[in-house]
């Protein structure tokens, strides 16, 4: 997971700031290098079981629950699958950066709407919304590579790196995620994603500083 990977390399007694946390999956990971760890939730049924994680929990609107207020400014910043459910990212992206120290990084992931299953459907004229995925039914904006880094670069920060995501195939083909075929699919899967990223990554992963 590349965002754990990158809220890791970081170091350890970091501030960090998880946006949508859920049932905790990324915090009870990165609780170990964080010195204080504070996080954002809608969800009140997937909050109650991430909060316990957290020395700061907040349950509500994205908007309201950085308002803190917090202990300290964040090393790190995470924003997961975030973005793309509200109907202005920008008010968001705006309200963070006075949060982060001077060194501090935002991570943020964006689905690929150019990605090769999408542009296929739209070749037969197909745009379904999904429980999941790319075209997940609760989907406000959808970004490409680009128009992601625009949205970063016209919202106050300067983009650092950008990394693809695989695609998921063993959700099209479940034997694919299970042994002798998962790892080969996963690496193959990513090695596409590299070569290809426009095309052939499932998501964006942006690491990014204020300007």
């Amino acid at each position: 997971m590349i965002l754990l990977e990158k809220v890791l390399a970081r170091g350890s007694g970091l501030a960090v700031l998880d946006l949508g946390f859920g049932a905790g999956l990324l915090a009870r990971r990165i609780r170990p290098a964080c010195r204080y760890l504070a996080g954002v939730e809608l969800d009140p049924e997937a909050a109650q079981e991430g909060a316990r994680f957290f020395d700061q929990p907040v349950v509500g609107d994205l908007l309201d629950g950085i308002s803190g207020p917090f202990r300290e400014r964040f090393d790190v910043i995470v924003a997961g699958d975030v973005l793309e459910h509200l109907p202005r990212p920008e008010d968001l992206l705006s309200a963070l950066r006075p949060l982060l120290k001077t060194d501090g990084v935002l991570l943020l992931s964006l689905p690929n709407i150019a990605n090769a299953t999408v542009r296929f459907g739209l070749l037969f004229g197909r745009f379904a919304y999904a429980r999941r995925g790319i075209l997940d039914r609760t989907h406000l904006r959808f970004f490409t590579q680009a128009t992601g880094r625009a949205l970063l670069e016209g919202n106050g920060y300067r983009v650092v790196s950008v990394d693809a995501t695989a695609m998921p195939l063993e959700l099209a083909v479940p034997a694919l995620g299970r042994p002798p075929l998962a790892g080969l699919a996963r690496a193959a899967a990513l090695s596409a994603a590299r070569l290809w990223p426009t095309l052939l990554g499932y998501q964006f992963v942006y690491e990014a500083r204020p300007a």
